[in-house]
Order: structure tokens, then C-alpha cells, then sequence
């Protein structure tokens, strides 16, 4: 029992010794997840990115390489994850197209009307209040800027004995009613089945999800 509770509080928060090990499982278990919201994303030459919840930043390099001259900024609630993206993506920071920092989304520290796209993955089980942080990314995106939310299904997700601790999950248009609810127009939704994996001698299957939205103007 115990031992379910610290991956959830790992899984919202890694930190200690531990962040490396759930850094690498998460960049290994969400890839499917990360493959299909990279693929769903509407990207301009140009754009300015964030991204919420980044992780160890594994996936920076795929990302800014899918369109010419993005500006990708970061923030994570984890300082282990900062300080292991930053060391991970020098290079990209010193060219100036990475600008990371610490903190949560329900206060973000960006003007107003800063962003193009913003996106996350995994991240909106662990708002306590969605409509803080949904209202923050309204404000930094741009005139008909662009939310994409990567979830997995409420019914894949159960299947995870873990998520009964802390985890708010949400079936994929109870998603999207929050999102209309908070100022998005919701355009479409992106859908991918990930390979099996086995968890405890169980075989178990998650159903990945992308949601794109637009800010309404």
C-alpha cells in the first residue's frame, strides 16, 4: 500500500534519490502518449511553446526539431526535473530556444498573450483546482492560441492500482466539457491504443489521448 502511494506521490512530484528512476520510466511508459500529442500539434515556423509538467526534458530535441525557429519554454513543479532538463539540454539553452524554470501552472510566470501553443502531458490528473491553471494558460496564449492536452482514457487509467491515490481522472468528455467551461473551444481529439505491458503478472493496455483546443477570442 505504501509502496502505490510513493509512486503517485513520485509520479506527481518526483524528487530525492527516486527522480532519476521515475524520470526514466515515465519518458519510457509515456512515449506512446508523447508520440501521439507531437504528431496531433498544429506548429508554425516560429512559435513560441510551453510546455507544463516537462519532465527530465528527454523529448526537447524531437520537439523543437518539428519546425524551424520554435521557441520551446518549460516549467515543472519538480526542482529535480529542472535541474536534470537543464543539464540534459544545454545546447538548446545556450541558442536560446529553451527557457526553463520551476514553479506551477496555476501561476505562471509570463505575460499575458505570450504563447502560440501550449501543451502537457499527463499533468492535469495532479490540478486540485483545474480552473486555476486553465485560466493562466488563457491568459499567456495568444489570440486563437492553441491548449493540447495529453491524457490517457478514465477506464485505461483505472487499471493503474496507483491512480486511487491523489489522481483525478477524467473520461475524455468530462475533459473537454472543463475545457469549454473555461473559455476553449474544443476542436478535436486525437486517439492512439499503446502497446500492452505487463504490471504485477496483469496485462494492461492504456488508450492515449489528444486534445486540441483553441482560445476563444
Amino acid at each position: 500500500m505504501k509502496d502505490l502511494k510513493f509512486i503517485a506521490q513520485q509520479l506527481r512530484k518526483p524528487a530525492g534519490d527516486f527522480a532519476a528512476t521515475i524520470a526514466g520510466k515515465m519518458n519510457e511508459g509515456n512515449k506512446p502518449l508523447y508520440d501521439l500529442t507531437l504528431s496531433s500539434m498544429n506548429l508554425n515556423d516560429g512559435d513560441t511553446i510551453l510546455e507544463i509538467g516537462f519532465g527530465n526534458g528527454f523529448h526537447f530535441k524531437e520537439l523543437l526539431s518539428l519546425r524551424d525557429k520554435l521557441t520551446l519554454y518549460g516549467i515543472d513543479y519538480s526542482k529535480e526535473m529542472v535541474n536534470q532538463a537543464t543539464a540534459g539540454n544545454m545546447t538548446f539553452i545556450n541558442s536560446g530556444r529553451l527557457f526553463l524554470s520551476e514553479g506551477s501552472s496555476n501561476r505562471l510566470p509570463y505575460e499575458d498573450h505570450t504563447f502560440d501553443v501550449v501543451f502537457c502531458n499527463m499533468v492535469i490528473y495532479f490540478w486540485e483546482n483545474p480552473e486555476d491553471h486553465l485560466k493562466e494558460i488563457y491568459r499567456v496564449l495568444k489570440s486563437a492560441g492553441r491548449f493540447y492536452t495529453g491524457m490517457r482514457t478514465k477506464k485505461s487509467m483505472m487499471e493503474l492500482p496507483f491512480t486511487q491515490y491523489g489522481f483525478n481522472l477524467y473520461t475524455v468528455g468530462e475533459w473537454k466539457s472543463v475545457l469549454a467551461q473555461n473559455g476553449f473551444n474544443v476542436d478535436d481529439s486525437y486517439h492512439k491504443t499503446d502497446p500492452c505491458f505487463e504490471e504485477n503478472g496483469k496485462q494492461i493496455q492504456l488508450e492515449s489521448v489528444c486534445i486540441a483546443a483553441e482560445k476563444v477570442s
